[in-house]
């Protein structure tokens, strides 16, 4: 059962560079699609969010721009939406109303893939929230969570979702989205990644450990008295007259 879901999975894959190859980039795709395999990317399925005070269309719309951005990103590979509800069809599983993680893990056990996304689109009053888990299908683990709540243009609610695809394939997002989301919602700032620091060159240890043991050797001659000043006799005491 598992070599045929894979099987189906790589046929998917196949089948979108044959289909893309129609347009005259089959080779482009297949030094992809190929240089992908070997990079060891995961295939990944996106279930549909689900939709907290918005409609369940209005988050399948939503779902599309992550995928869309996922695909962006070249982190993954993923299993487009047409060709996930085929399989899901032909199996006579109904994707709607699937928002557990059980449910979520039954899909990807059924498409074959290595990784789930699943989460919600909601907005409470002027506010929007995204919510976001890549999690193994094989172990149930979660991977990797996001989460964003955005106030701001609705215009812009995009443009976080495109975020939170990047940022879900453990990604820096690209610094003019990011730009775009702090100009209209401060709260959303991304904070800088600090560089790693350099390591000590070799000749730079040795430096530190001669000062360190210099130093030390130094501080203990100095606790025992090693740089104590001689000390000075005092005077004799004078001779009184015999009276």
């Amino acid at each position: 059962m598992r070599v045929y879901k894979k099987t189906i999975v790589w046929s998917l894959v196949l089948g979108m560079v044959w289909g893309h190859a129609q347009q005259g980039v089959q080779n482009v795709l297949n030094d992809q699609t190929s240089a992908m395999i070997a990079e060891g990317k995961q295939t990944v399925a996106i279930l549909d969010f689900e939709g907290r005070g918005i409609s369940q269309m209005e988050a399948a719309t939503l779902t599309d721009r992550l995928q869309s951005e996922m695909v962006v990103t070249d982190a993954v590979i993923l299993v487009e939406r047409n060709q996930m509800e085929e399989i899901l069809n032909e199996q006579g599983f109904q994707q709607s109303g699937c928002t557990s993680a059980e449910c979520a893990a039954e899909v990807g056990a059924l498409l074959g893939v290595q990784n789930m996304v699943s989460g919600a689109f909601g907005k409470l009053g002027n506010s929007y929230t995204i919510d976001a888990k890549l999690f193994s299908v094989e172990t149930g683990a979660t991977i990797r969570t996001v989460s964003k709540t955005y106030k701001g243009p609705v215009d812009n609610l995009l443009t976080v979702i495109e975020i939170v695809a990047w940022e879900i394939v453990g990604l820096t997002p690209p610094a003019d989205k990011v730009a775009i989301i702090e100009a209209a919602d401060p709260s959303l700032a991304v904070l800088p990644v600090a560089e790693p620091k350099k390591p000590m060159s070799k000749g730079a240890k040795r430096t530190l450990w001669a000062v360190i043991l210099i130093g030390g050797g130094l501080g203990g001659a100095y606790a025992a008295g090693l740089f104590d000043p001689k000390p000075v006799p005092l005077p004799e005491a004078p001779t009184l007259p015999e009276g």
